[in-house]
């Protein structure tokens, strides 16, 4: 009488394991793009989240607040400060700093701004001025590692919005429209 044996072969076994290899190898560049695009919108949110905080808090301590974007620090993308613009609050741990971005929050996600302080008027909330650039509209851009890119825009009513530049490569970040 024959027995019956259960499990896999070695055959059955090793083409599984083929399978399963060839689908991991399609899937991982999907997966890699995914975090990136996340490390993208969270920086872009975390920007756009500064502008509010400036804006808001401009209102409620009736005071300018400064905005300050440096993009080549290593450690600081975003300063949100209230008084003087020149103070380095943020720098020197002092009271007046309200809000840090950092850049080590989002690795691999660079910055280039078209402004460097925007300073919010404490009466109506608008941009007063953006005070080393002569424009109507201030925009940050974040560049990934992968080359996909989103803009956050200020205007001068205050307003900030998240927005995949026109051309550009930021159709992975889903849900931001056109610049």
């Amino acid at each position: 009488m024959r027995r019956q044996s259960c499990g896999f072969t070695l055959v059955e076994l090793i083409i599984t394991i083929a399978v399963m290899a060839i689908l991991a190898g399609i899937a991982a560049p999907s997966f890699v793009q995914s975090f990136d695009n996340r490390r993208l919108s969270g920086a872009a949110e975390a920007v756009k989240n500064a502008m509010h905080v400036a804006r808001s808090q401009a209102f409620q301590q009736s005071t300018a607040i400064c905005l300050t974007i440096n993009e080549e620090s290593e450690s600081q993308w975003i300063a949100v400060e209230a008084g003087d613009c020149d103070s380095g609050a943020c720098a020197q741990g002092d009271d007046n700093c309200l809000m840090q971005v950092r850049s080590s929050d989002f690795p691999k996600v660079t910055t280039k701004a078209g402004f460097g302080v925007a300073v919010f008027d404490p009466v109506r909330g608008t941009v007063q001025s953006f005070l080393d650039a002569n424009t109507a509209l201030g925009t940050v851009q974040l560049t990934s590692a992968r080359g996909s890119r989103l803009d956050v825009e200020l205007n001068l009513m205050g307003r900030a919005r998240i927005c995949v530049p026109d051309g550009g490569q930021g159709a992975g970040a889903p849900g931001y429209g056109a610049c």
